[in-house]
């Protein structure tokens, strides 16, 4: 009887907590399963932007019918920190369709890290590669929050604008981001919930979705919204869930039915949930889907890249902060095995992690106050190590003109 009544009471008590201390579905800022469509105030009030259908006049990213959102040409803050240029490069500089003669070009696709998320224009690493070598052009065709298979993509739309040198900036969480259709259901806490095309490998697809492009392993699947104001309705009244289920990898993970009675259950499917889409474990996992399209992704990244022109594709590596501190701790780096896939697939790389390292080592040696990462994204400082690492790379692959 008294093991009854115990067990009555820790019922009760987990029903109050699901009801009280879980009332908002979340432990600070972090969601807990069931992902829903929305689970912030940040969510809300970006749906309201979308809405209008009209970006802010300094709002450097929009609503992108092909490429979920992309920057805006001619687009800058009011601050004068960020500005985008006439064909969507970041920065003031305005480039000539094609690089004189003895100058080599770079066009830089990627994420926010390749955008440089968190500092001022000229002190990205494109921006700082340039000011090291006037040989030298970086064209900036980075996107905040972008997965690899939209770097793809805006490759395929934007080209290389006579660039001989092509990179795709593959910072390690990307992996995630590229099996899913719904940002929030990857990202939980993102303030951004949109939605985004993502690449299926053909010969798992459940049938065709969208034009086949570039591999011929790869079939698109595009997001089905043609403005921000229709996403935001399917966000408002939660269809975008039911709209964008086939081939999202993020839907029902963890598959345990959380539901919103449970305190308990719910901190578990969150410890569960968040533990799943460690970058870690998805690239350790072989066979995973997540790990086998990025690097289908990467791979064919290279061969339209080469189509369009360019004679070197190269993937830079970049580590989160919290994965650079792992490898100091530790020695290692739990990404070898990919970065030995990549050679294997002859894929050319740049693994970023070992400099940023021993700058970092240099920088605690003499007691200073800079730090490679602003936030969560790289400083200037960190940005000016990868700066040195490409420049290097190019002069040792013979790629910058003789002066």
């Amino acid at each position: 009887m008294r093991c009854c009544t115990v067990l009555a009471a820790l019922v009760a008590i987990d029903l109050v907590l699901a009801r009280t201390w879980l009332a908002e579905g979340r432990i600070g800022k972090r969601p807990l399963p069931p992902f829903g469509a929305l689970s912030s105030d940040g969510q809300r009030a970006a749906l309201a932007r979308l809405e209008l259908d009209q970006p802010a006049s300094d709002a450097l990213t929009g609503f992108d019918r092909e490429l979920g959102w992309c920057v805006r040409p001619n687009a800058s803050r009011a601050d004068g920190e960020f500005q985008i240029g006439p064909f969507g490069a970041r920065g003031a500089r305005d480039y000539a369709p094609t690089p004189p003669p003895y100058v080599v070009r770079l066009a830089c696709y990627g994420d926010s890290f390749t955008f440089g998320d968190e500092v001022k224009d000229e002190w990205t690493y494109e921006a700082l590669l340039e000011s090291l070598d006037p040989r030298v052009q970086a064209l900036n065709f980075g996107v905040p929050a972008y997965g690899t298979d939209q770097a793809l993509l805006r490759m395929r739309r934007d080209g290389l604008r006579g660039a001989r040198v092509a990179v795709i900036g593959l910072l390690l969480e990307n992996i995630g981001r590229n099996v899913n259709r719904y940002r929030t259901l990857w990202t939980p806490r993102t303030e951004t919930p949109l939605a985004k095309p993502r690449v299926v490998l053909a010969a798992h697809a459940a049938r065709t979705t969208g034009a086949t492009g570039g591999g011929s392993d790869l079939e698109l699947v595009p997001q089905p919204f043609a403005t921000g104001r229709e996403l935001a309705a399917a966000v408002r009244d939660g269809s975008i869930l039911e709209r964008l289920a086939e081939h999202e990898y993020w839907r029902g993970r963890p598959a345990i039915p959380t539901g919103e009675w449970s305190a308990l259950v719910r901190v578990v499917g969150g410890v569960l949930a968040y533990r799943e889409r460690t970058p870690e474990r998805l690239w350790l996992d072989r066979d995973g889907e997540p790990r086998r399209v990025t690097l289908a992704i990467l791979e064919a990244f290279r061969d339209e890249a080469r189509a369009r022109g360019a004679e070197r594709v190269l993937v830079l590596v970049l580590p989160m902060k919290e994965e650079l501190a792992a490898f100091r701790a530790s020695g290692r780096a739990y990404w070898t095995e990919v970065l030995e896939e990549l050679e294997a697939r002859g894929l050319e790389y740049l693994d970023v992690a070992p400099a940023l390292a021993a700058e970092e080592r240099e920088l605690e040696r003499n007691a200073s106050t800079a730090t490679l990462y602003v936030a969560s994204h790289l400083s200037s400082v960190g940005n000016s190590v990868v700066a040195r690492e490409l420049h290097a790379w190019l002069l040792a692959q013979r790629l910058v003109p003789e002066r």
